[in-house]
């Protein structure tokens, strides 16, 4: 009796559509059953199989994935613990992937739409070497011939936002029972800056935008209820802005977005997370934006 393929999927809903798709491609490749709780929001529901307890075990994660998807497996059990933020195993499959989810209608070929996620990354430390100018978001506008910039947001509003503002944010996002030993606070007062420096910022734009105020998912990190309404959103454009979210890198490329702008240094990362090569993603038509250049805040670096 062969093994099974089981993932154990993490927060973040990008997270775990790389989780689903290198733990069915490792399955469907070995002959493997394949065991998942589900992404109900796509229409996918949990696959179960026993598991053979006298099997050997293999863990697989994001220092050592790369040496599985490519081989024949041992009979063993396997078990997928990691992110996978690797667009080459994607689109050596992509085809195959994009058949898997549901399909939207691309329906604005004319206007471009830009993802902000903020919420968490607005005020958590761990986000925050990340903050990227609003003079930077308008030079990438350049490459782009479009009627009208639309912009997807999780922020409860797009207007000048207060301290209160972002203590409710605050106040709406859990890290776990204790944050400041995961991701601490941001100072409030930069937080602040940041968010109304992008609604000053970009407001000669004269952007259509979009924002989620539904209730956040408790213990998501920031997601909210209809964030598949959002998804769904970006998946209709045919022209696609991406900061450093895989909530939107997914959106792009599961659509097939003709013109899409991915950022180049991704996000500010430990060498063990070299792994994370999506900002280098070169699907057609997608090309790279970014630079040291385009932080916000300059005293942090930035990785290229």
């Amino acid at each position: 009796m062969k093994g099974v393929v089981v993932v154990n999927y993490t927060i973040g809903f990008g997270n775990n559509l790389f989780q689903y798709c290198f733990g069915r491609l490792l399955a469907e490749a070995n002959s493997m059953a394949f065991v998942q709780r589900g992404i109900p929001a796509l229409g996918i529901g949990s696959t179960d199989a026993h598991i053979n307890q006298n099997l050997s075990t293999i863990i697989i994660d994001d220092q050592n994935y790369k040496q599985f998807l490519y081989g024949q497996l041992p009979k063993c059990n396997i078990y997928v613990n990691g992110y996978f933020e690797d667009y080459k195993f994607i689109k050596l499959n992509l085809d195959k992937i994009r058949s898997w989810f549901p399909k939207v209608e691309k329906t604005n070929k004319s206007d471009v739409v830009l993802h902000l996620r903020l919420q968490n990354r607005l005020i958590q430390e761990s986000h925050n070497k990340n903050h990227i100018s609003a003079e930077a978001f308008k030079r990438v506008l350049e490459k782009f011939d479009y009627e009208k910039v639309h912009i997807v947001t999780d922020a409860g509003k797009w207007e000048k936002y207060t301290q209160q503002d972002i203590e409710k944010i605050r106040h709406e996002i859990e890290v776990g029972p204790n944050p400041s030993s995961n991701s601490p606070w941001v100072d409030a007062a930069q937080s602040l800056e940041y968010m109304n420096h992008l609604v000053e910022g970009l407001a000669d734009l004269n952007p259509i935008v979009h924002c989620n105020g539904s209730e956040t998912i408790r213990g998501s990190g920031g997601l909210r209820d209809d964030f598949l309404q959002d998804f769904n959103l970006i998946r209709s454009f045919e022209q696609v802005i991406i900061f450093n979210s895989t909530f939107s890198w997914w959106a792009a490329t599961l659509n097939g977005a003709k013109n899409v702008a991915i950022f180049n240094p991704w996000k500010i990362a430990k060498p063990k997370h070299q792994r994370r090569n999506l900002g280098k993603t070169n699907f057609p038509g997608w090309f790279s934006w970014g630079s040291a250049e385009d932080l916000y805040f300059k005293e942090y670096g930035i990785e290229q």
